[in-house]
């Protein structure tokens, strides 16, 4: 018990004191001094006493907590891009949806000019469909019409039929060159792709070259500079400062006060070393940022090859239709002149057979046509949404934190550009040993001191799990009524009622006296001092709670005085002392009330 010992201490010298008193007495008297000292010992002794009183004590604690917001956001970029602009700064308060900064969207236009190329070529393609379809309806028509004319207009009819099916073939044949136009443009779009592909695969080694020259540089520099062995020797001088304030070390002030000036001392080199070495690390950050440029660029490039595959596959597809409507066709209008001066109704049949097969293969033509107006309607879509990933704006109402780019900067996902916090409600975490952690609850009212202002706060979460750093448990608390003093990372210091014995008698601290580990007091009994051993609870500076020895109809003697001992005789004085029931709340350390309360 530290205080214990602190007190032992104080009387050792009391008692030192009074010796050195007796010989220069001893010294002065010569044959006198035996006498005198059996004189002293049989002189009425007078001593302050007091009656023990029932009640409560409970400590309070100090731990040093951190300040958190409940709730804070990191706005990472979804792209790689340069800043163009932003009016941002720290300490900014923003809205949901506010916008932050605008990245250079050159890439992304692009490529949603290249989406909205494709969408208007299919467009067109679908319209042509539909022309032909509206064509094929019209011949059906026009045939089944004919077809109902006399038989004077035989003849009139067939060679009407003919001219039709011609004018089909006709426009099959043109489409049949329209989709091998369309073909032939792919291919040079796919080999203008290709060369912009194989630039861009070069440029991608050549950053990724940069990246590796960079890491090996800062690798070096850590090397030179010895990073390695000063982390090792500061976790050692952390770890034996730990050792020694948990209790796992035996030390002294002296001890703990060297260890806590070496910590702080390899705690500077490691962070000058760490200034050092800042900038390989950034050189190496910038190198990985072109690096996933490049690679980012060289990715898009080779899905716009596969788009232009893609495309070229269909339009194939499509030319194999096309070609196949057209022998159809063409076998269809043979057979019809075979046939026209053979059978007249034979003919009309085979005539509304062909009229319905061209007004099939004319709507399967405009779905296919269609589907594929679709497919790049949905390349718009995503080339859109790309662009809209060059914005970027605030997910929720708070204040920046943190602006990690600038105009002119690369912005990448590999960091957040923007930190936001709903500062609205703030938390506090701080660390506490097992044993005060039991006596701790959720809800429970606690007070946080930032600089000397004062905030009413309460637990929210006790954690169950030791933190390996600290080797301490983690407590979270609320602070609702925050204000601009409560920074975010900030320390502050946090006051918690943690032991609390009841239904103790109280005494006065300075009452108790050890015998090597043994607590007894000395109470007044018929006008003589009696020794009483005692068991003692929790205690602070002035007050020490006693669970058993003692009794509230015991006279205590509080006063100090040498020649006290077992069976001298005592001239009373009775004070007011602790006379009162109720709860007596103290402040204390939590080194003191963990040793009290079982050695936590």
């Amino acid at each position: 018990m530290k205080r214990q010992y602190i007190k032992s201490g104080r009387r050792a010298v009391s008692v030192l004191l009074a010796a050195a008193c007796v010989t220069t007495l001893l010294a002065g008297c010569g044959d006198t001094a035996a006498a005198d000292e059996e004189e002293s010992l049989s002189e009425v002794i007078p001593v302050e006493a007091q009656m023990p009183a029932a009640g409560t004590l409970t400590l309070k604690n100090e731990f040093v907590g951190t300040v958190s917001p409940e709730e804070s956001v990191y706005v990472i970029p979804m792209v790689t891009a340069e800043v163009l602009s932003t009016g941002i700064s720290v300490g900014d308060t923003v809205t949901a949806g506010q916008e932050l900064c605008k990245l250079d969207t050159e890439a992304a236009e692009l490529q949603l000019a290249s989406a909205q190329a494709q969408y208007n070529s299919a467009a067109a393609g679908v319209k042509a469909a539909e022309v032909g379809y509206e064509i094929a309806q019209a011949q059906y028509d026009s045939t089944v019409a004919q077809m109902d004319v006399q038989n004077e207009q035989t003849q009139r009819q067939k060679d009407l039929t003919m001219y039709q099916m011609q004018m089909q073939i006709d426009g099959i044949s043109d489409g049949i060159d329209d989709i091998n136009e369309q073909i032939y443009q792919l291919e040079e779009d796919r080999e203008d792709a290709k060369e912009q592909r194989d630039d861009l695969k070069k440029a991608r080694g050549a950053a990724n070259e940069y990246v590796k020259q960079a890491q090996a540089a800062y690798n070096a520099a850590a090397v030179a500079y010895g990073y390695e062995k000063a982390q090792r020797e500061y976790q050692a001088a952390l770890a034996l400062v730990t050792g020694m304030e948990t209790g796992e070390i035996e030390h002294d002030d002296a001890a703990l006060a060297a260890a806590k000036a070496d910590l702080e001392a390899k705690r500077v080199a490691l962070a000058d070393i760490q200034e050092k070495l800042k900038p390989y690390e950034e050189a190496v950050q910038a190198a990985q940022a072109a690096a996933s440029q490049t690679g980012a660029a060289y990715e898009q490039a080779k899905a716009g090859i596969e788009a232009i595959d893609d495309g070229r596959e269909k339009l194939e597809e499509s030319l194999s239709d096309t070609y196949r409507t057209k022998e159809q066709t063409e076998t269809v209008k043979n057979l019809t002149e075979a046939q026209l001066n053979v059978n007249t109704q034979q003919v009309q049949d085979i005539g509304k057979r062909t009229a319905a097969l061209g007004v099939d293969s004319a709507a399967a033509q405009v779905n296919s046509a269609r589907v594929g107006a679709a497919g790049a309607k949905v390349g718009i879509d995503s080339a859109e949404y790309q662009l809209d990933m060059y914005t970027l704006t605030a997910p929720i109402d708070g204040v920046i934190e943190a602006v990690n780019v600038k105009a002119h900067d690369f912005a990448s996902p590999q960091s957040p550009a923007f930190v936001i916090s709903n500062k609205n409600t703030m938390t506090v975490t701080f660390g506490v040993s097992e044993g005060i952690r039991g006596t701790l609850r959720v809800g429970q009212k606690i007070q946080v001191d930032r600089n000397g202002k004062l905030y009413d706060a309460a637990i929210t979460e006790i954690g169950s799990m030791v933190d390996q750093t600290t080797g301490l448990f983690m407590i979270k608390s609320c602070v609702s009524t925050p204000d601009d003093s409560l920074l975010t990372g900030s320390s502050v210091k946090v006051t918690a009622e943690t032991y609390s014995q009841t239904d103790a008698l109280l005494i006065p601290y300075d009452a108790v006296y050890y015998d090597d580990s043994q607590p007894y007091v000395y109470v007044a009994e018929n006008g003589t001092a009696k020794r009483k051993d005692v068991e003692t609870g929790i205690f602070d500076m002035d007050t020490i709670t006693v669970l058993s020895g003692l009794s509230a109809e015991d006279t205590l003697i509080t006063s100090w005085s040498a020649n006290l001992r077992e069976g001298a005789e005592v001239s009373v004085q009775m004070t007011a002392g602790n006379e009162k029931d109720g709860e007596v709340t103290a402040d204390g350390e939590e080194t003191d009330s963990a040793q009290n309360a079982g050695g936590e």
